[in-house]
């Protein structure tokens, strides 16, 4: 059974756990799911641009003939790239609802943010449909990026269209960061997430970091991918499919992805608090930081991929006592980082934190030696209803810094672990105490 894969998940594990009655869909009646968006498609006053190759469409609404075949070109490629090259599930025919059964983009002003919209619920089982894209004009790069992003979302509404919009976001920006090649857009992207580690990584709703959410992928890509590229995500959409719900606002997303997730980790909270909080320690070494350990693949970021630390504390000036400010929301994290700005001797250092109830927090602390490289982490007991968290770090000799890092696993209760669809989420109050012993 799926809870067997502890370490690294693969998705032929993933897919057991979408045949065994889908157990998890009866958490309770908490949860519900993103809203069910009904917006109409937008009027064409002309007819569409279909490939001869490809089963997708644009429709160019006021765009010149040559912008039209240029987003026409980069929604061929991006099919190829995602569908027939990575082999992830054409997205599902919309029945003519854009004049055929293709993927329809249509085309809006440049500047426009980019939007994928599902279609209504296809009469399956399982929760799926149908989705078209509003595309911006404009630059040539851009187009190619934003139309990655729209066949993927338009692949996971397929897959599971009551997903969380943020998720679904993050997966289409790693997708990009996979077939394309990184644009201002994905720096910035990456700059607003790291600049914002208190913000929750499982959102529901669209934020302003979403896109940058995409890390949350790339590190499960490389810490528990074992198949093929984008197999794992694609894996864990699938698996989260949801019964199709009955008519109402909102989907009923159960079970979620990050249910997935517990059961690729045995289902143990405990073991998903590691693989979350290792999530946040990795974010440290992101960009101009990397060490080549953590996520290698990013650091094209440069030092707009630093994450932002909430203090950093000079070890000189200890003991040190400090809150943490803004709160931290779900899945968010915080981590301050200490200097070890003289020879410490044959001293130890002291840890406490305390944050407020009912949630609970995991903590890790990280050496790392005067390069910025990981020398060594201190895994702290992890209580799903405890309040404070403290330990003792010896043999500081060599080290440069300290990285204290945690992060909020919100539960409703033991029977309701952390889901993206109980929002909007309450941010938590910490506090950080160090000392020399």
């Amino acid at each position: 059974m799926l809870g067997s894969v502890v370490t690294r998940a693969s998705p032929a594990a993933l897919l057991v756990f979408l045949a065994t009655g889908r157990a998890l869909a009866a958490e309770g009646p908490l949860p519900t799911g993103a809203p069910i968006d009904s917006e109409p498609r937008p009027e064409s006053a002309t007819l569409p641009i279909c490939s001869t190759e490809r089963p997708v469409c644009v429709h160019p609404g006021n765009e010149r003939e040559d912008t039209t075949l240029r987003a026409l070109a980069a929604l061929e490629s991006a099919y190829e790239r995602v569908v027939l090259a990575l082999g992830l599930p054409a997205p599902l025919p919309d029945g003519g609802l854009g004049g055929s059964d293709a993927l329809d983009a249509y085309l809006v002003p440049a500047g426009t943010a980019f939007r994928a919209v599902a279609d209504s619920l296809a009469p399956t089982p399982f929760a799926a449909a149908s989705a078209s894209c509003r595309l911006p004009a404009g630059d040539p790069v851009l187009l190619e990026r934003a139309a990655v992003q729209c066949v993927t979302e338009a692949v996971v509404m397929r897959l599971d269209p009551g997903e969380p919009p943020h998720l679904r976001r993050a997966f289409a920006t790693w997708m990009w960061w996979l077939v394309g090649l990184p644009t201002a857009l994905d720096v910035e992207a990456i700059h607003t997430a790291q600049a914002h580690p208190e913000m929750p990584i499982g959102a529901r709703d669209l934020t302003i970091t979403s896109e940058g959410a995409a890390l949350f992928f790339e590190f499960l890509e490389t810490h528990l991918g074992a198949g093929e590229l984008a197999e794992l995500g694609t894996a864990l959409f699938s698996a989260a499919a949801s019964p199709r719900p009955p008519a109402g606002p909102s989907y009923v997303n159960e079970p979620d992805l990050f249910d997935v997730l517990r059961h690729t980790r045995g289902d143990r909270h405990g073991s998903f608090a590691n693989l979350m909080v290792d999530f946040a320690v990795a974010r440290a070494f992101v960009g101009a930081r990397d060490d080549g350990q953590h996520l290698p693949g990013l650091a094209w970021a440069g030092d707009f991929g630093r994450v932002r630390f909430d203090w950093v504390l000079p070890w000189s000036t200890l003991p040190r006592r400090v809150a943490v400010n803004p709160p931290i929301d779900s899945t968010g994290s915080v981590l301050v980082w200490l200097d070890i700005d003289r020879d410490p001797e044959n001293a130890a250092l002291g840890f406490r934190a305390e944050w407020e109830a009912p949630v609970s927090f995991h903590w890790q602390l990280v050496r790392l030696d005067e390069n910025g490289i990981a020398v060594g982490r201190m895994v702290l007991p992890y209580r799903e209803r405890g309040t404070e968290a403290e330990a003792t770090l010896e043999n500081l000799a060599g080290v440069r810094a300290v990285i204290a890092v945690g992060t909020n696993l919100e539960t409703v209760s033991l029977a309701h672990p952390f889901d993206p669809d109980v929002a909007p989420f309450e941010p938590h109050g910490v506090t950080v105490y160090f000392a020399r012993l």
